[in-house]
């Protein structure tokens, strides 16, 4: 996974440390809001989509749109659409037993 995350990104200065820790944050992060506890490809590719998203971002926490000698620049909040949607699909819904 690290590979083809490192042949996404556009700024190649990230260190294989700094993209593993991103991978396993959004591996638990995704088994978590799935309540799942297996990835299937499908979610890998979501992991991989979503760990460039993150890296993209780093340095940049917080910020909705800055503005410099006329050229604005605004960031996404949260992950595009189709993002949600996947993993809406592969959420496992949790039982209670009473």
């Amino acid at each position: 996974m690290l590979d083809k995350i490192k042949l996404c990104l556009t700024n190649n200065t990230y260190t294989d440390d700094l993209i593993n820790l991103f991978i396993e944050d959004t591996i638990t992060e995704i088994k978590v809001y799935c309540n799942r506890e297996d990835i299937d490809t499908e979610l890998e590719s979501v992991i991989r989509r979503i760990v460039i998203i993150k890296l993209n971002r780093l340095g940049s926490d917080g910020l909705a749109s800055q503005s410099f000698s006329g050229v604005s620049e605004s960031f996404i909040d949260g992950y595009p659409q189709d993002i949600i949607s996947i993993l809406n699909r592969k959420r496992k819904l949790k039982t209670l037993w009473y």
